[in-house]
């Protein structure tokens, strides 16, 4: 069949506006695209040239909307309105049931299944970005178990042999005013003050060495406030120096969640306050609703974070409609009382629920088509049979009363078959097996008035 390009150029629009806005509008993208896909084939009501081109976008705009959705309630409410909406169309305007089974096969197979590995695909990249973290988490544990093994070593040489030293110096310093002394054993004398002072210096040197810390300064609250830009109210109560790790902790959650303010609520009024005990709380108010979404492993990466060092991390809107960020940090980092190898088994249990629950879907949808479409098709034939018997008793002028006819009619209407002026036609199976070379030939039987005025064996065999 011949395909306007206006047609063409239309759905190019539609799907590449899809596929621009999937990333950070998954649901509206993938609305989209079931919705051109929908429309495409319930125009006309077979699997043509059109509807088979648009299958892999539809697929690919489906899976990456479960791939970038932190949120998977929207994409699933677009796969059930975009179901629902099929099937009414279908059953009330477009062909009837055989279409809506149509309609319910084709969502499920380019929406639905491609939207499921989509969601395992996302859960198993966060998972992959938590176990980066962590593995930052412990390396910063060590450089600080690293960095606080050196102070004290450096204090306890400082404390003792610094000590020492200078004691030494000060008392071969004496002896080297000692009158009683000759010039040789005062010539030796300042020879050994001299090399107590350079031990001494040396010593100084390897403490400098020692208490020398690689990282970087990190920034502060009142310079997280300032770099976000924003118009926030802090209130910073600690007066004392914070451990390394629990100040870039405090960073981090800061940043983020000044972040997620200007993403979400921008205009919105903020404050920021950091108590003595530590605890930090980032709290906007509302504002006009926005359609940008974030990566979706913030928050989840700022809870493993601060579990790691022995917090605790909320986040959940508040009363007021607008949004709270709390967490509650220690004062030094706490040991970790759950072993590698338990973190790794509840990773690894994690990733096998998500693969499940994708393997669960697109086996409910795999076998609801491969049950229901030959069920379906069953059903259709044996209910709809007008024996050969009863199809020569029918007479033309007999009223449609009198008649012996089954109770419902076949959903295939054929296209293209010419039917009498002014008349209603019926179609009935001929046979009750769907699968054989006769399946498509039906009897058509047309009624004006309730008479029939024509009746005919449409033969349409396929081998």
């Amino acid at each position: 069949m011949m395909v306007a390009v206006w047609e063409v150029l239309l759905y190019l629009v539609l799907f590449g506006a899809a596929f621009f806005l999937v990333r950070d509008r998954p649901a509206v993208a993938l609305g989209i695209a079931l919705g051109a896909w929908l429309v495409c084939y319930l125009v006309s009501v077979e699997f043509d040239v059109r509807v088979v081109a648009l299958a892999p976008a539809l697929a690919l705009v489906s899976f990456l909307a479960g791939r970038h959705a932190p949120d998977p309630r929207p994409g699933a409410i677009a796969l059930t309105v975009a179901e629902i909406a099929g099937v009414v169309v279908a059953l009330t305007e477009r062909g009837g049931s055989d279409t809506a089974l149509a309609v319910t096969s084709g969502v499920g197979v380019l929406g639905v299944i491609p939207w499921a590995f989509g969601r395992f695909r996302r859960r198993y990249w966060e998972l992959r970005e938590v176990g980066w973290e962590l593995a930052s988490l412990l390396e910063r544990d060590v450089d600080n178990a690293r960095n606080a093994e050196r102070a004290r070593l450096a204090g306890e040489m400082h404390d003792l042999v610094g000590h020492e030293l200078a004691r030494a110096a000060l008392l071969t310093g004496a002896l080297e005013l000692e009158p009683t002394l000759t010039a040789q054993q005062r010539e030796a004398a300042k020879t050994a003050r001299a090399s107590v002072t350079a031990a001494a210096e040396r010593l100084a040197d390897v403490m400098q060495v020692l208490r020398a810390d690689e990282d970087e300064p990190v920034a502060t609250i009142e310079e997280v406030v300032a770099r976000s830009g924003l118009d926030a109210e802090l209130t910073n109560d600690r007066t004392t120096p914070i451990d390394g790790i629990i100040a870039r902790t405090v960073h981090r959650v800061a940043a983020e969640a000044l972040t997620n303010v200007i993403k979400h609520a921008p205009g919105a009024k903020v404050t920021v306050s950091l108590t003595a005990n530590l605890e930090l709380r980032i709290t906007n108010g509302p504002a006009p609703k926005t359609h940008a979404v974030g990566s979706g492993k913030g928050l989840v990466g700022l809870a493993e974070r601060v579990a790691l060092v022995g917090g605790w991390f909320e986040a959940a809107p508040s009363d007021d409609g607008g949004f709270e960020v709390r967490a509650k940090l220690p004062e030094r980092p706490r040991a970790r009382n759950t072993p590698t190898h338990v973190r790794r088994e509840r990773t690894e249990k994690e990733l096998r629920k998500s693969a499940r629950r994708t393997v669960l879907i697109t086996s409910a949808v795999c076998v609801g088509i491969a049950i229901g479409v030959p069920g379906y098709m069953v059903f259709d034939a044996v209910t709809s049979v007008l024996t050969p018997q009863q199809f020569e008793r029918a007479q033309l002028g007999q009223n449609e009363d009198d008649m012996d006819l089954p109770l419902r009619t076949r959903v295939d209407n054929p296209l293209g078959v010419t039917a009498p002026p002014g008349t209603e036609c019926r179609y009935y199976s001929t046979h009750p097996n769907p699968f054989d070379g006769d399946r498509h030939d039906l009897h058509q039987l047309c009624f004006r008035d309730d008479r029939l005025v024509s009746k005919q064996w449409l033969a349409r065999r396929t081998g």
